[in-house]
Formats: structure tokens, C-alpha cells, sequence
């Protein structure tokens, strides 16, 4: 009888197992899933953070133009002519010039960036889909084949048991 018992309880283990393989494997399969997602969301994220870049250089360049403009406007009020009203004119054409192409180049800048970023991103995502998935794809196959064959081999334990019982071949 302390046979039965032992084969019973094997069998109870081996069905344990192949549960846990299972899951093993089903949780391989999640962690690719959930890497390939996580590499489609990096391409969101460069385009908010380049998208929040451009935005404060633009805003910057705005405040600076604002401010030449008034300053060019205080001083358009006062009486006064001459070599010094036409060198502050021009100050003021040169410091909005200025303002534009520190601007120019700093959206260009933005843009390069973002398209370096968005290039290594689809680049990862690319390995992930291909090596991480076929890796994580492998393991859980692997581990649903290891469950199956657990779970067979637990049935033939359970016929088995069962033969020894009757004292004959299993039903």
C-alpha cells in the first residue's frame, strides 16, 4: 500500500510541474510581449520630448522678440535722430535676426535629434520583434512541450497505479 501512496503523490507532483511549466512559459511569452510594447512606446516618447523641446525654444525666441520689440517701442517714443537712432534700429533688426537663426538651428537641431532617437528606437524595436521574441517564442514552446510530457508522463504514472491496483493491464 506505501506504493500507492508514492506513485499517487509522484503523479500529484509531476501534474504540479507541468502547471508550472506552463505558466513558465506563458510568462516567457508576456515578457516578449510586453518588451515589444514597451519598444513601440520609446517612439511616443522621443516625439513628446522633442515636441516639448521645440515648443520652449520656440517660446524663448518669442519672449526674446517681445522683448526687443518693446524695447524698440520705449525707444521709438523718445525725440532723437541722427547716427544713433539708426544704430539702435539696426541693433534692433541684428538682435531679431539673431533671435531667428539661434532659433533655426536649435528646431534643426530638435529635429535631428529626433530623428537619431527614432532610428535607435525602431532599430530596438526591430531586435526586440526578431531576437527577444524568437527567444522568449522558444522558451515558451519549450516549456509547453516539457508540461505536455509531464502531463503524459503523470497519465501513464496514473495508468499504471491504476494496473497495480487490479492486478491487471490499465482500462
Amino acid at each position: 500500500m506505501a506504493s500507492d501512496v508514492r506513485i499517487g503523490g509522484n503523479v500529484m507532483d509531476i501534474q504540479q510541474a507541468a502547471s508550472v511549466m506552463t505558466d513558465t512559459g506563458a510568462a516567457a511569452a508576456e515578457s516578449g510581449r510586453q518588451a515589444a510594447q514597451f519598444s513601440t512606446q520609446m517612439e511616443g516618447q522621443v516625439g513628446e520630448v522633442t515636441a516639448t523641446l521645440a515648443t520652449h525654444f520656440t517660446q524663448t525666441a518669442d519672449t526674446l522678440r517681445q522683448s526687443i520689440g518693446q524695447t524698440k517701442q520705449r525707444l521709438g517714443v523718445t525725440q532723437w535722430d541722427g547716427a544713433s537712432r539708426a544704430n539702435a534700429e539696426a541693433a534692433e533688426a541684428q538682435l531679431n535676426s539673431d533671435v531667428n537663426k539661434v532659433l533655426d538651428h536649435a528646431l534643426t537641431s530638435v529635429e535631428e535629434f529626433k530623428s537619431f532617437m527614432l532610428s535607435r528606437s525602431r532599430d530596438f524595436a526591430s531586435s526586440v520583434d526578431t531576437q527577444f521574441g524568437a527567444v522568449t517564442r522558444n522558451i515558451e514552446a519549450s516549456y509547453q512541450d516539457l508540461a505536455k510530457a509531464s502531463q503524459t508522463f503523470a497519465e501513464n504514472l496514473e495508468r499504471a497505479d491504476e494496473s497495480i491496483k487490479f492486478g491487471g493491464s490499465p482500462q
